[in-house]
């Protein structure tokens, strides 16, 4: 009866503006999640886990939730930070992909189908699970020719057929005057009409980071900055890694009855220890087997490039892709590009040319000039298409298709090791799900459960609603763009930072102006008097913000807030590095950093978002490094 209430609760019209404290009680309920040190402590005391997951990507945190809520003691390394590579790179959509439906028709191919249909449902998961960090998004799609309008109108309707239940909204037809006037921007000239289906769009390092503490809440040991050096075999088979610190160089033993490998694009890394007998690295760089990578560029620019609420879809560019230009966290995003890589890069940087790319396919339909100058961002992410190394022979050509899937591979080696690789972020949960059934027949566990991973509610989605935003304004008197900012990426967990927020005026600041004024007096006021608070900024990142991330969300460097918790590196990179300053400050005296440690990690976040596609003509790099 009570989950009833619940759910009622959930769906009727918001409550009358004098109850406002429905939420507040959930404070006093919380319970401080266990630190870094407690989490490490944990990993040395724990004689053998029953599963260790390496990687902290989307996957990773995936299958070490899953796992966890089916009761086995779980483990997850991460040698960076949580989506520190492709996992927040990517186009923000939770979506079943329209290109794969016309391809599953013209190419009468059920395998394409059954991609669709799967994504489908998953897209429908993510947005029940995670309300707070997932919306349902109108795409647009503009025709400029008559016989092309039921073409595309068909598709999408059957894109919705497909859907079944999970369906979010009816797709329709927009006239040329309705188009005009929900895109003003867009070149009407020879525009017919538009056609409009519905997905989901996310922010998808705050999805990773999410998972990662649900897995925490659900007993996993969970920890970033953990590399693993070498995989520990028994009779040659896998019993373990050695672990090694990367904050203190301190190697752990961590033995482990079954491991998964959910690297991503460096899943071949992995791959390449577990055929060597001592499990170490290869001395000598080698080509991908399991992995075929490719390069995906993302650029983002100011809001007045497309509509606030809907987006908008390119069939067909220049060279036969497909490019969306989406609203995202008040940005227009815009991308992807394909480049094939040989090799993955530790850190992949767009070009000037794909960046160009992308602004010459978004011309075509903007009425204004498109300026490189307005780009305020852009990233590179790896596409990792998997192959099955097994069907390539040694010695074959890297790039070969040989092998190739169309979704995710899981394989188990002679040694006991799984891995997982291939998908996309819409269908991380069944990919996590198959990878944690594939574990249990592979081995024998205790009272093990079934997968719940579709039906638990990610940290913050609990109480949440879409008003959500609405009460933080009526309880804590904050301007709406923070209400709307805290509530789409936090849930109901935006308390949590407000109440940090109104403890002084200092947690009021934005975080670029955090070095400033760094721990002075509790009033804090600009040149004219008046109190300093974000509104007199841009961007909506606060000190009382980045003091959650410390508290609750195991930040351990200036890139993992400015990059991955709070996304501002990705939204307007110019901000992030004038932010950067003030970040190291507050984390200097968080975490006791030395002086070594505290420049070591200022340059690198400075590199790092300097090289995120500002242009050349509007920065010069030295403005913000260290002298």
């Amino acid at each position: 009866m009570g989950a009833t209430v619940v759910y009622l609760d959930f769906i009727r019209p918001p409550a009358p503006p004098q109850i406002t404290n429905s939420y507040k009680p959930l404070l006093k309920r919380l319970e401080a999640p266990p630190s870094r040190d407690e989490l490490l402590q944990r990993l040395k005391s724990t004689e053998n886990f029953d599963l260790l997951v390496i990687g902290g990507g989307a996957t990773g945190t995936g299958t070490a939730l899953d796992a966890a809520t089916r009761g086995l003691n779980v483990c997850l390394l991460e040698k960076n930070d949580f989506a520190s590579g492709t996992s927040s790179k990517s186009t923000k959509m939770a979506h079943g992909g329209v290109r794969y439906l016309e391809k599953a028709i013209f190419q009468l191919s059920k395998d394409q189908l059954d991609l669709v249909i799967e994504a489908l449902n998953e897209r429908g998961n993510m947005l029940r699970t995670a309300p707070h960090l997932c919306s349902v998004l109108p795409i647009m799609i503009p025709v400029y020719n008559w016989w092309q309008v039921p073409y595309f109108f068909v598709g999408c309707k059957m894109y919705d057929w497909f859907a079944g239940h999970q369906n979010l909204r009816n797709s329709t037809i927009f006239s040329r005057e309705m188009t005009s006037a929900i895109a003003p921007m867009m070149d009407n000239a020879n525009l017919k009409a538009s056609c409009v289906y519905h997905d989901g769009t996310f922010n998808d390092s705050r999805m990773n980071a999410t998972l990662a503490t649900t897995a925490i809440r659900e007993g996993a040991t969970v920890l970033n900055y953990m590399e693993v050096k070498q995989l520990i075999k028994e009779n040659g088979k896998l019993v373990g890694v050695l672990a090694s610190n990367r904050e203190t160089g301190e190697d752990i033993l961590v033995k482990a009855t079954a491991t998964v490998n959910a690297t991503g694009p460096l899943a071949d890394k992995i791959l390449e220890m577990d055929e060597d007998p001592q499990g170490l690295p290869s001395k000598v760089p080698l080509p991908p087997r399991m992995v075929v990578p490719s390069s995906g560029v993302h650029v983002v620019l100011p809001e007045y490039y497309g509509p606030t609420s809907m987006g908008l879809l390119d069939p067909s560019t220049s060279d036969g892709r497909v490019m969306f230009f989406l609203p995202w966290q008040g940005k227009v995003l815009a991308g992807t590009t394909d480049t094939p890589l040989k090799s993955v890069p530790e850190n992949p940087v767009p070009t000037e040319e794909e960046i160009q790319d992308i602004l010459n396919e978004l011309q075509k339909y903007i009425v204004f000039p498109v300026n490189r100058d307005d780009v305020l961002s852009a990233w590179s992410g790896i596409r990792p298409l998997a192959r099955d190394p097994s069907k390539l022979p040694k010695g074959k050509d890297a790039n070969s298709t040989q092998g190739l899937v169309r979704s995710h591979l899981i394989t188990s080696s002679d040694s006991g090791l799984v891995t997982i690789s291939g998908g996309k972020w819409t269908t991380y949960r069944e990919m996590a799900e198959e990878t944690v059934d594939t574990v249990l027949k592979n081995f024998t566990f205790n009272e093990v459960g079934p997968c719940k991973t579709n039906e638990i509610v990610l940290i913050g989605g609990d109480d949440y609603s879409k008003n959500y935003s609405a009460r933080l304004i009526h309880e804590y008197k904050i301007p709406l763009k923070l209400a709307k900012h805290l509530s789409h990426n936090y849930g109901s967990r935006s308390s949590l930072i407000l109440e940090l927020y109104q403890q002084s005026d200092y947690n009021k600041l934005p975080v670029t102006l955090a070095s400033e004024h760094t721990f002075t007096p509790s009033e804090v006021k600009n040149s004219e008097g008046n109190s300093l608070s974000y509104q007199n900024f841009d961007e909506p990142f606060t000190v009382a913000e980045l003091k959650y991330s410390l508290q609750y969300e195991y930040i351990r460097t200036p890139l993992d807030f400015l990059a991955r918790r709070s996304r501002l590196a990705f939204l307007n990179a110019r901000q992030a590095l004038s932010a950067v300053d003030g970040v190291v400050e507050i984390m200097k005296h968080e975490l006791n950093w030395d002086e070594a440690t505290t420049k070591r990690l200022t340059d690198e976040a400075k590199d790092y978002i300097g090289q995120m596609g500002i242009s050349s003509e509007k920065f010069d790099v030295s403005d913000f490094v260290v002298q």
